[in-house]
């Protein structure tokens, strides 16, 4: 029955195969099988009928640029770095710049996806983001050329953003919308897991051009399809209400020429212009660019620390894989428990975990230590960003929902992307991370002091409901 709560016995039975076959293939795998067994767990539980469409979102954000962006570029540090002779510093550079265009593109993209909707430029954008992932197999020692298609990405690939997702995401579902968050976010956490595995085997195999190809074919032939066949603006294009709940017939409104066959939920909350005139508003960005930068500054260099550290590029892929795993697993609980308790207090309790993570890769904690530390930075990495999409709702409504989530984005781009390069100056300089990973550990704990300071949900003014969605 549609809008059932009912866990799925078949996603589950899915999940115990791969969790079971997760301890039978090589280390390397072994995360990206239990992060995929993770997803599968959480997706069962859902309600029938959004099943589908929080999987291909899964899918998007898996293969997409916020999960390229943090996991794999890392991996692809030392041997581009060695075959060009480039420093720490000026590969690392790649980074602000993409993130420059970033937070400028995403102040105003928003706008576009709450006018016109998502699903026709997720699909351009996997498109056009696989064909340049496979365009990076010719790379030259030209740092320029280097730079300028990173800079590319964040427009091209816009639509495989969060950006775009959440704001999927925030249509189909209201009381339910915390762990529908968790789960369909947690696609970031599943790439983390997979990228890692993927993208280290090809090195490993075909070399790091073989593997940036490799990854743009993931794009082309697996996302795309999956996008095409499940993701959809609204729950009224499937003929269902938000939850996934059925409508019946006094509720079903006769479709007119590009309008939905039934209604849609009411929009609530301000405008981006009311939002960004609130406090609120400015309080919440700076308290996500303070923990951006201290989860961009570890997660995203997090392969070359723990290679500094004495460990081997597979050992230092399979932990970061369970920084992945980390991520889903943050996600789901935060969503679980945002959903029943106040959600600022959920979110500054759970930056406790990272605190003591980076402190002990910061004391130059061993292997097993390692280990705990990423899946720490993973739990807070995959609960914070849940936390910034139902903020939004909760705070400032669904009006206006992507253009403000896109101000947040760019706040949160802008502290992870800058936070690298401030990691690999401090190496560079002192041929030791610590010293950042101490500065990191402050912006958690300033973080958590303003995120438990945001005060109560507002009362949001309700437009009546509508019957089409971006017109």
């Amino acid at each position: 029955m549609l809008g059932e709560n009912k866990f799925d016995a078949r996603l589950l039975g899915v999940a115990a195969v791969l969790l079971g076959i997760a301890f039978v293939v090589p280390t390397l795998f072994r995360n990206a099988l239990v992060a995929l067994a993770l997803a599968t767990a959480v997706l069962a539980s859902l309600p029938n009928g959004t099943r589908r469409v929080v999987s291909a979102v899964m899918v998007g954000l898996a293969t997409g640029i916020a999960s390229i962006n943090l996991f794999a570029v890392g991996l692809f540090q030392g041997p581009i770095t060695h075959e060009f002779g480039w420093s720490q510093v000026e590969y690392s550079v790649v980074t602000p710049v993409g993130t420059l265009v970033t937070v400028i593109s995403s102040m105003f993209i928003g706008r576009l996806f709450d006018r016109i909707g998502v699903r026709r430029w997720a699909m351009v954008s996997a498109a056009l983001f696989g064909l340049t992932l496979i365009s990076l197999y010719w790379l030259t020692p030209s740092k320029w050329q280097f730079y300028g298609t990173f800079a590319l990405v964040p427009i091209i690939g816009a639509g495989t953003s969060s950006v775009a997702y959440s704001r999927v995401v925030a249509r189909w579902f209201d009381r339910r919308r915390g762990q529908a968050f968790g789960a369909a976010l947690a696609g970031i956490g599943i790439g983390g897991a997979v990228l890692l595995a993927l993208a280290q085997s090809l090195i490993n195999t075909v070399g790091w051009r073989g593997a940036y190809a490799g990854l743009g074919l993931l794009s082309l032939c697996v996302t795309l399809p999956v996008l095409f066949f499940n993701l959809r603006d609204a729950p009224a294009d499937c003929g269902l209400a938000p939850d996934g709940m059925p409508l019946s017939d006094t509720d079903r409104v006769p479709a007119k020429a590009g309008a939905h066959a039934g209604p849609i939920a009411p929009l609530n909350g301000f405008t981006a212009a009311q939002s960004r005139r609130m406090p609120r508003f400015w309080i919440l960005l700076g308290s996500f660019l303070l923990l951006s930068f201290a989860i961009g500054g570890v997660m995203i260099p997090l392969v070359p620390i723990l290679k500094s550290r004495g460990m081997s590029p597979n050992q230092a892929a399979a932990v970061g894989g369970s920084l992945g795993i980390a991520l889903i697993a943050g996600r789901a609980f935060a969503g679980f428990l945002m959903d029943r308790l106040f959600a600022p207090y959920v979110a500054a309790v759970i930056i406790l975990f990272p605190i003591a993570g980076i402190t002990l890769l910061a004391l130059g904690t061993g292997p097993t230590g390692a280990v705990i530390a990423a899946v720490c930075v993973g739990l807070a990495a995959g609960a914070e960003l849940d936390v910034v999409a139902l903020l939004i709702t909760r705070y400032f409504g669904t009006r206006a929902y992507a253009e403000n989530y896109g101000w947040q984005y760019a706040a949160w781009t802008m502290g992870s992307g800058s936070a690298p390069v401030i990691t690999n100056l401090v190496f560079d300089r002192t041929g030791s991370y610590t010293p950042a990973l101490w500065v990191y550990v402050a912006c958690f704990a300033m973080a958590a002091l303003l995120i438990s300071r945001f005060g109560r949900y507002p009362m949001l003014p309700v437009d009546p409901p509508r019957t089409s969605i971006g017109r």
